[in-house]
């Protein structure tokens, strides 16, 4: 890794003139858009000031995200967004290739290696990750063809060893990514050690600098940088925050959190509000790309913002397990495992809601929330609230449609759909199924947390059908695989398996998920008293 450079050898930028053309849809504009993926680390779906439904819930009320706020009036935020998987490199893989993790084998965190409980391990799955030359055409790739300048900064962790520098799959900068998973070179500068090359491009930092603010001051710079030079950018912007370690941002963020929480979920706070005044820092460098107060050269108007997380926030570990907590404005908050994003059930790992539920807001930088759409072609409008589903397998598609790009994948190997047209507020039916898949056990033995065994999952309209694999716990001898099925609309929390209830949906849901499965050749667990993967159910295989 030491090796990573900022810049990639050999790259050729296409300058792109005022007369520049490019089509949308059919339709032609002057210039193309720029394009931000503002990615936050295990950040859960209530984890903000802003409530991604229609009634605010207490954990909306416990952090504050003003950026966030402006950003949501600016565009659409939705209340069924979802990250394709429940733990972070699958999730990140997607987005660079829009494949489902169970298409590209990529079902797990780089570097986990074979995990196993006490009844199953791993498959055969692609534990080095993405990597160059493996045949995925990625979207920095695409884009950077289409003339596109493409920055990653930030937290990487698509793939080791070659997968593990961002220039190598596709993007012209790398500031900050590398094959590492969390912030282990340490929140603060400097980032040295045997973690020196976490974060690459990012030594110079004075000592003392708190990461979030440092690979913000870079995508400050590269913003500059790319105005400059005439330059449409994708800038990946993939935060480290909130990941683990958990400790607190600086004391201008902390200071928000002094009401009596406990201290682990204060220093949760403060990251959140770092991560957020990097987002606000983002939107003023749009606005006035060389920081001189003048902002006739704004390019906030042409730029898209895709905000999303990798996967639910934390509940199972690391959060506070203190129980009811009375603040002291006298507000009484449950920090509870497997409760720190209820309604949604459990937390990051789990296949419950709480695992892969998460925030997602669109939004033009420079619409005015109390102005009519600015974009005619992508008429967002301000402050508006999507209620249908959506998934990260749906950015790669969405992405390439925005930037005016024919997409070169086959639709065939591709899991998501373009959003366009649902972004617009065009009537938008999905043609295509929610896929969840992850056949690996995410940390220690069965028993940790709710969900959190390895299972596929399947969303149809309201309904959800979670496959288990098999957890032993029902008889307490070993192997015993569940199917549970769940109607959204009305049980969020999960908390009521209507699988015998309905037993025909259920079967029907069961087969159809195992039928894509085997459509598109995913890896399954081994049941590791026999060493041969577990057994397809069929529609005799009981519920329980």
């Amino acid at each position: 890794m030491k090796n990573i450079k900022m810049f990639c050898v050999g790259v050729v930028f296409l300058i792109v003139g005022n007369n520049a053309l490019f089509a949308l849809e059919g339709k032609a504009f002057k210039t193309k858009p720029n394009i931000i993926l503002f990615i936050v680390d295990d950040m859960g779906w209530q984890d903000t000031s802003v409530p991604m439904q229609k009634k605010r819930t207490v954990w909306n009320d416990l952090y504050f995200t003003p950026n966030m706020e402006l950003l949501a009036k600016k565009g659409m935020r939705f209340s069924q967004a979802y990250a394709s998987h429940p733990v972070c490199s699958p999730t990140r893989v997607s987005l660079m290739t829009g494949k489902n993790p169970a298409r590209s084998r990529v079902d797990d965190w780089v570097g986990h290696g074979d995990a196993v409980n006490q009844y199953l391990s791993s498959g055969n799955w692609a534990k080095e990750g993405l990597q160059p030359g493996d045949g995925n055409l990625t979207l920095p790739t695409i884009l950077r063809r289409a003339g596109y300048r493409t920055i990653h900064i930030g937290k990487a962790h698509f793939g080791a060893k070659e997968g593990g520098n961002p220039c190598n799959l596709g993007f012209d900068i790398n500031i900050g990514g590398s094959h590492g998973g969390g912030p282990w070179g340490g929140w603060y500068s400097p980032w040295l050690g045997k973690f020196q090359d976490m974060y690459p491009n990012l030594e110079k930092h004075p000592k003392g600098e708190y990461l979030t603010d440092a690979i913000t001051e870079e995508a400050e710079r590269l913003i500059t940088q790319a105005v400059k030079d005439h330059v449409p950018f994708f800038l990946n912007m993939a935060q480290y925050a909130v990941h683990t370690q958990i400790a607190a941002a600086p004391e201008k963020y902390l200071s928000h959190y002094k009401d009596g929480r406990p201290k682990v979920e204060r220093d949760y706070g403060s990251m959140i509000t770092a991560m957020d005044a990097s987002l606000g820092r983002i939107l003023a460098r749009l606005e006035d790309p060389n920081g001189d107060g003048d902002t006739s050269d704004s390019i906030a108007t042409n730029t898209f913002i895709y905000l999303i997380s990798d996967n639910g926030g934390l509940s199972n570990h690391t959060r506070s397990n203190a129980g009811e907590v009375e603040l002291t404005d006298g507000r009484k908050v449950l920090f509870k495992r497997d409760r720190h994003n209820w309604p949604a059930r459990s937390g990051k790992g789990s296949g419950y809601e709480g695992g892969i539920r998460i925030p997602m807001i669109v939004a033009w930088a420079g619409q005015k929330s109390n102005q009519p759409p600015i974009n005619f072609q992508i008429k967002i409008v301000p402050n508006s609230l999507c209620e249908q589903p959506v998934h990260t397998d749906d950015v790669f598609p969405t992405i390439l449609a925005l930037a005016g790009v024919k997409n070169p994948v086959d639709s065939n190997l591709l899991d998501g759909e373009n959003l366009l047209g649902l972004f617009n507020g065009k009537p938008f039916k999905r043609q295509k199924a929610l896929y969840w898949h992850y056949p690996h056990q995410w940390y220690r033995d069965i028993g940790v947390g709710e969900g959190i065994e390895p299972f596929s999952a399947v969303r149809i309209g309201e309904w959800k059908l979670i496959y288990f694999y098999g957890d032993g716990v029902n008889d307490g001898v070993g192997y015993d695989p569940r199917t549970e099925l769940y109607n959204l609309k009305d049980d969020m929390s999960e908390s009521h398996n209507l699988a015998t209830k309905y037993p025909e949906r259920a079967r029907t849901m069961r087969r159809q998920l195992f039928s894509w499965l085997k459509k598109i050749n995913a890896e399954l667990p081994i049941v590791r008293a026999t060493k041969k993967t577990v057994d397809i159910p069929t529609d005799q295989t009981p519920f329980n």
